[in-house]
């Protein structure tokens, strides 16, 4: 899995992260437009592999589909608009959509994880909030679920009401 990132001074207090709308299958023009900006974005990408009825293809895609996190002050915010008109910013009742940085942390940290990534809109119903005590997701906190007789670990992006799963050895978990 490969992530793009650009990280430029990220201590300023002024600056947030932004949920960024690309249109459909223009995420990577979206990402190239923010870099020659030189702009702090994060798109969280993972290696699928697609079949087609000829061939079979590993494709990198992003995460969360369309969205790209953007990490930037109201002034350069407004002026993307300026150069890059193939997306919109992300809103929940007439209010742009931020996303902590702890999360944006909690989804890069999933995302060295080498395990197939499985982002999901429903609510968690079930499930143990559970601690992370071994392996290279260590200290995380989540909830865990099975599916298709494997444990699954959930993440939960409050920002985007979607959260993530992976497979998880329940060796490496403990109830909080």
């Amino acid at each position: 899995m490969e992530t793009i990132f650009k990280k430029k001074d990220l201590s300023i207090t002024s600056k947030k992260w932004y949920v960024i709308v690309s249109r459909k299958l223009h995420y990577k023009k979206a990402a190239s437009a923010l870099e020659k900006l030189g702009l702090s974005f994060y798109l969280p990408l993972q290696r699928q592999l697609h079949y087609w009825s000829d061939r079979n293809k590993w494709v990198e895609v992003p995460i969360f589909n369309p969205y790209i996190f953007l990490f930037s002050d109201e002034l350069e915010r407004k002026n993307i608009f300026n150069s890059y008109n193939s997306f919109h910013f992300l809103s929940h009742n007439g209010k742009l959509v931020t996303v902590k940085e702890e999360e944006v942390e909690k989804v890069k940290l999933i995302c060295k994880y080498s395990a197939n990534i499985k982002v999901e809109q429903a609510p968690i119903r079930k499930g143990d909030l559970v601690e992370i005590i071994g392996g290279p997701l260590s200290g995380m906190n989540g909830y865990t679920f099975q599916e298709n007789g494997k444990h699954r670990f959930l993440v939960q992006i409050f920002s985007l009401g979607q959260f993530a799963s992976v497979d998880i050895d329940t060796n490496w978990l403990k109830v909080c």
